[in-house]
C-alpha cells in the first residue's frame, strides 16, 4: 500500500513538471503518516522524488498544529503526532 502511494505520487509529480513551465511553483499539503505502528516522513520522501523529476525544494513549511495519527493506529499503538506540511518546490 506505502509503495503504491508514492508510485502514484511520483505520477503526479512527474505529470507536474512535465506541463509546468520552468520557474513555476508547485504547491501541496500534505500530511505525514504512520502505517503499522512506523511513522513515514511523507513531505521528505515526496520531496526527495520531485528534486529527482526536476523541481527543487524552495521551502516546507511545517503548520503549527500536528496531526495525530488514524485511530486504528492509536487504538494499536498510541497517539503519535505528525507533521503537516506545506511543500513549495520550484520547477528547474
Amino acid at each position: 500500500m506505502v509503495r503504491g502511494y508514492f508510485y502514484e505520487m511520483a505520477c503526479i509529480i512527474a505529470e507536474c513538471a512535465r506541463v509546468l513551465k520552468s520557474n513555476a511553483p508547485l504547491i501541496m499539503v500534505n500530511d505525514n503518516v504512520r502505517y503499522a505502528g512506523a511513522s513515514i516522513s511523507v513531505d521528505m520522501i515526496l520531496s526527495a522524488i520531485a528534486e529527482n523529476l526536476g523541481f527543487y525544494v524552495e521551502n516546507i513549511l511545517v503548520l503549527p498544529s500536528g496531526k495525530g495519527n488514524s485511530s486504528q493506529q492509536m487504538g494499536e499503538h498510541g497517539r503519535d503526532e505528525l507533521r503537516k506540511c506545506i511543500y513549495i518546490w520550484r520547477k528547474n
